[in-house]
């Protein structure tokens, strides 16, 4: 660990990602076990160029050039980007299905003001964007990663990303890069680093390395200017540091920032189409098409050389004196004076092997379908012609089934990221007492409004009581109801801390794999219909309850409930509500 150089180290990491390459299968080997001879073949596996090589294919391009080495444009016929993007179609997740279920009894109305909140800001940062660049990676790649940038989450993308080639994750790699280019000085200066070494015009721009890696604990207490204590030597501590390779006085480049961060606290998440041991980048649907991209391209340029030559019009003749060009050399009406048994013919460039051609794309076409499970069913093609019912609905619950397991991982990749990263600062950034505006059509108002009823009738009621006056209590809710009725807006005083005490998680309709939902729903079903049966007053309970867990309410569903007595009626239990929110009327 002794002379330690960070630059040095950037340096040394940046040259493995782009210059090595891992070994993921074995080469295989020629003879039995007992005599082995030179293996032969084998995969090596480089992450840089597979991502450079899945941008080309995407984007129709190769590797080689857009001419062969007769001068000739090649064609590109891309068939990776149509079922990456049919893969992110189906694997689409949205705001809404992001669902706040409260985990015990006093939480459901917190969880439903926490939900709220949480869709208000959803739509003022875009999360929906958000989701929809990662989707987009998580089946062009086969991997997607996002990072916590301060309160905000950030994609990060895949190509700017320099990592342990075969690492687990990014939490344990040796060292996590992030590449961030066209940096001004204007903009480095509003990230509070130390550029006290950096030498920029005000236009020019550099590149800026953002590096999560373990130091020797004694280097970094060095930098620190901390007291280093006896076995440091042998110690080291996981790091966040800002470097750059230019625009520094010194040739070999300037550490503009250095920060000790916990173990396991590198502020990434990623998730993986598919997953091949040995290796972190996972197997997206462009990767997945190279073999078959390839063949496809070649099939292509084949057939458009054989197009082009059958195309051509060629002539022959035994007699010399013709022109050697009919096309040039004869115009229209022109007689050809042909010697005593000369004649001019046709030379057949008809191509035989068209049929051919169809056959072998056709072939590979249905590979492409199987692998990416991309049949017409998937796609919204119509079948073909003759293609039995029953094959068809096989086919429809392969390619759901297919893509629903990718859909859930990614679902609860993004509930990872917002119980874990999100919710937290969510939580801490609301911490403070602030005010809901409810709007008379929203979910959960006709609710409330019970609730509020309730409160000022109780709050009346007590005031009268205290004065002498005996409580009309039916008069008393008729008058406050009618108030309330004719205000198109509720706002709802939130106060200190009160996210703290709701104890809520984030699920996704579409997974249910933190609740069981499915069979909890169908519990609370059995529950509620045995309980109204019987006419039990804690139906309601129950099945307010149960709409909680699915993201609903009964007036969203069956509209607001019918003005009841202040004697009939079962209020639901709103401890919480009770005792944490003041309700003011709008004025």
């Amino acid at each position: 660990m002794k002379n330690f150089n960070l630059i040095a180290q950037l340096n040394k990491e940046m040259q493995d990602f782009d210059q090595n390459k891992i070994n993921i299968a074995d080469a295989s080997t020629q003879g039995n076990a007992r005599h082995l001879k030179q293996k032969a073949g084998g995969y090596q596996f480089s992450q840089k160029e597979t991502v450079n090589l899945i941008d080309l294919y995407y984007n129709s391009k190769f590797q080689s050039g857009e001419y062969d080495s007769e001068g000739q444009r090649k064609v590109f016929l891309n068939i990776g980007k149509f079922r990456a993007d049919v893969a992110a179609k189906q694997t689409d997740l949205d705001v809404k299905d992001f669902v706040f279920v409260p985990e015990k009894d006093n939480s459901v109305w917190g969880a439903y003001f926490l939900g709220r909140k949480f869709k208000a800001w959803a739509k003022e940062n875009y999360f929906g964007k958000l989701i929809n660049e990662l989707n987009t990676d998580y089946s062009r790649y086969g991997s997607a990663v996002v990072k916590v940038v301060g309160d905000e989450l950030e994609r990060v993308p895949i190509r700017y990303l320099r990592n342990q080639q075969d690492c687990l994750n990014l939490q344990s790699s040796r060292y996590v890069i992030e590449e961030h280019r066209n940096m001004t000085l204007d903009m480095m200066g509003n990230m509070h680093w130390d550029l006290s070494d950096i030498q920029l015009d005000f236009d020019e721009t550099i590149t800026v390395y953002e590096r999560y890696g373990r130091v020797p604990l004694d280097w970094y207490k060095k930098q620190k200017d901390l007291e280093i204590e006896e076995g440091d030597e042998y110690k080291s501590v996981d790091t966040m540091s800002i470097l750059t390779l230019e625009g520094a006085s010194s040739d070999d480049g300037s550490v503009l920032f250095l920060e000790k961060i916990a173990d396991g606290d590198r502020p990434y998440r990623e998730v993986h189409w598919a997953r091949q041991d040995g290796r972190w980048l996972g197997i997206g649907e462009i990767e997945n098409q190279f073999e078959n991209q390839l063949v496809r391209n070649l099939i292509a340029n084949l057939e458009r050389r054989a197009l082009l030559w059958s195309s051509k019009k060629i002539f022959q003749s035994p007699d010399s004196e013709l022109p050697k060009n009919l096309v040039r050399d004869v115009k229209d009406g022109d007689v050809l004076q042909i010697m005593p048994g000369g004649n001019v013919s046709q030379v057949d460039m008809t191509t035989r092997s068209f049929g051919e051609f169809q056959a072998a794309a056709s072939s590979w076409d249905r590979n492409s379908d199987q692998k990416s499970f991309t049949f017409e069913v998937a796609t919204g093609e119509s079948l073909p012609s003759g293609t039995p019912f029953r094959l068809g609905v096989l086919l429809s619950n392969a390619s759901n089934s297919h893509f629903a397991l990718k859909r859930e991982n990614f679902g609860l990749f993004f509930k990872e990221v917002i119980n874990e990263l999100l919710l937290p600062v969510f939580k801490k950034n609301n911490s403070e007492e602030h005010t809901i505006t409810l709007f008379s059509g929203e979910e959960g108002v006709a609710t409330l409004k019970k609730i509020v009823t309730k409160n000022q009738v109780n709050k009346i009621a007590r005031e009268q009581l205290l004065s002498g006056i005996f409580p009309d209590l039916k008069a008393i809710e008729s008058k406050v109801s009618s108030d309330l009725e004719e205000k198109k807006q509720l706002f709802m005083k939130i106060p200190d801390r009160f996210y703290d005490q709701v104890e809520a998680s984030v699920d996704l309709v579409i997974t249910g794999e933190s609740l069981n939902l499915p069979k909890r729903i169908e519990t609370l079903t059995t529950t509620y219909n045995l309980l109204a049966q019987q006419a039990d007053p804690r139906a309601s309970k129950v099945l307010e309850k149960l709409l909680a867990l699915s993201g609903e309410n009964v007036e969203s569903i069956a509209g607001p409930a019918p003005a009841q007595e202040a004697q009939g009626g079962q209020i639901p239990n709103t401890a919480q509500i009770e005792q944490a929110l003041e309700a003011q009327p709008a004025v």
